[in-house]
């Protein structure tokens, strides 16, 4: 199947399959308007880059914006080949900015504002200190304007923060599109950051083609003319990249929010109507009391896609039930950055969601995943024995920018290595154990155990499980509106875990969360255990 997976991301078979999606990269935005008009396009927020637009606006003026911007970019010294660094809050206007440059042949590259100052200096002076477009938070926050770290800020607010206003480079005429070949570097995002400092992942045309193949082929299959779709994705992350050829192959109206907050994408999901809802599993969890509306914002939801993290049987279970189409489907795509979706599952009952940490079959992604010993190497072949994940397949990055050692470590004998742990079973799904550097010794199978606590306590909005200083299992519990953990409870629901005590409870905002909304598990015992 990966054979068939190159051919069908390859330009052959994008020029057959994928409509306006097999535009190159840097031209899908225009690409999408040409194709479908001014086709709706919501927003949670207006853009900081032209905020005249407002929050309903369409495919073709957002074209539109992404030429003025590839303009404005142009005037302000951006060239072909140079890398622009995009820091400013999550919103579409980062992929407008990102689509811009890639039109002029630039690499744009996208890093979350979240992360902590030296984490984004760290980054800035690897990408060899850059054009680099921001707003004024981040801007002062990262202490963007101070002399010597990058080559040109420019502000997407204006001059108040120590960068040149964006708005000062507009009013010229965008020259003739130059988008970089299926071969070329084309962008740059990072690793969460869930083991240090993140990893720059360099995605070429074909690489992104590949990520993106499962998601045209399946939107292709499974969506009509009639169907709207939802998005809450942090937009810096590598998968609203490859969405974005997903989107111009389909042409469907679009809610795209950045905003996980209940309060404000339950009534924009309820004026909406959206058939397909993807979001990051975390997010579908701060999601279950949508069920309990009276608005019923996930009533018409026929599909609900969460990638990249595995989902908590609970809230599969809860969003099935809070749909009222006949047959809903829970689709969950175990995926990385580095590589695109790497397996897909799909689950139909609302009485029960079973084992979630089964993450479904590579075959439907298109890939082949292998287990090996993390110590030897060798292969591991019978079914329900553990070892470390390796993936083959068409959505493979083309490595860590300016870490070539790190790169060739993960790589063994045309395997990427993940560095998830897993089994598979005999029908060749894969069930994935967790992260190798989360291990828990005394709780091998601690995602599961956090699956099987959540799901016995309605009061909990996250549960992480971690090893102390001297290696004996620890709980860190959030609760739904921050209300008390009754211990009786909790003792009643942990009695059969394997010693697990009373646990810490955290609000959710005092986790250290990754781009996708996921527990940094090293960073949360540092800060626990300094």
């Amino acid at each position: 199947m990966t054979g068939i997976g190159r051919w069908l991301a390859g330009p052959a078979g994008r020029r057959r399959l994928w409509g306006a999606g097999a535009a190159p990269w840097g031209r899908l935005a225009e690409a999408a308007a040409q194709a479908h008009g001014r086709v709706p396009l919501w927003l949670d927020r207006p853009l900081r880059i032209a905020p005249e637009l407002g929050v309903d606006t369409d495919y073709a003026a957002f074209a539109e914006l992404v030429v003025d911007t590839s303009a404005a970019l142009h005037q302000a010294g951006l060239a072909r080949g140079d890398v622009l660094a995009i820091v400013k809050a999550h919103n579409v206007d980062v992929i407008a900015l990102a689509q811009a440059a890639a039109r002029l042949g630039a690499v744009p590259a996208l890093l979350a504002p979240d992360f902590d100052p030296g984490t984004i200096r760290a980054l800035l002076h690897r990408l060899g200190g850059p054009m680099t477009v921001a707003d004024d938070v981040a801007i002062t926050r990262h202490g963007l304007a101070t002399p010597g770290l990058i080559r040109h800020l420019v502000s997407v607010d204006g001059p108040a923060a120590g960068g040149i206003a964006l708005n000062r480079y507009r009013g010229h005429r965008a020259p003739p599109p130059a988008p970089r070949t299926e071969h070329e570097l084309v962008a740059l995002t990072h690793t969460s950051g869930t083991t240090g400092v993140p990893k720059l992942i360099s995605h070429t045309g074909g690489s992104l083609a590949g990520q993106s193949l499962v998601q045209v082929l399946g939107g292709r299959v499974m969506l009509g003319r009639r169907d709207v779709i939802a998005t809450c994705l942090t937009t810096a992350h590598a998968r609203t990249l490859s969405g974005l050829a997903t989107i111009a192959a389909l042409g469907l109206p679009h809610l795209a929010m950045v905003d996980p907050d209940p309060a404000s994408a339950a009534p924009l999901m309820a004026r909406h109507r959206p058939t397909l809802i993807e979001t990051f599993p975390n997010v579908f969890t701060r999601w279950e009391s949508m069920g309990e509306d009276p608005a019923a914002p996930l009533a018409n939801v026929r599909i609900f896609l969460s990638t990249f993290d595995a989902a908590h049987p609970r809230t599969i279970h809860k969003m099935l039930a809070a749909s009222r189409r006949r047959l809903p489907v829970y689709a969950q795509a175990y995926a990385q950055s580095e590589t695109g979706a790497i397996a897909l599952s799909f689950r139909f009952s609302r009485r029960r969601a079973g084992d979630a940490r089964h993450v479904g079959w590579p075959i439907l992604a298109f890939n082949r995943v292998r287990l090996v010993d993390p110590s030897t190497g060798a292969v591991v072949r019978r079914p329900g024995r553990a070892g470390a994940i390796e993936v083959r397949g068409p959505g493979l990055f083309a490595g860590y920018l300016a870490e070539s050692e790190r790169t060739a470590q993960g790589w063994h004998d045309g395997w990427w290595r993940t560095g998830d742990l897993g089994s598979r079973r005999i029908d060749g799904a894969v069930r994935l154990q967790g992260r190798a550097v989360d291990a828990v010794a005394a709780v091998p199978d601690y995602l599961a155990w956090e699956d099987i606590v959540l799901a016995r306590l309605e009061e909990l909005d996250e549960l992480v499980i971690l090893a102390d200083p001297d290696d004996r299992p620890v709980a860190v519990v959030t609760t739904r509106d921050n209300r008390p953990l009754n211990p009786d409870r909790w003792a009643a629901a942990t009695a059969d875990t394997p010693g697990l005590g009373l646990p810490l409870v955290m609000r959710w905002e005092q986790l250290p969360t990754t781009a996708t909304w996921k527990v940094r598990r090293p960073a949360l015992r540092d800060q626990l255990f300094p």
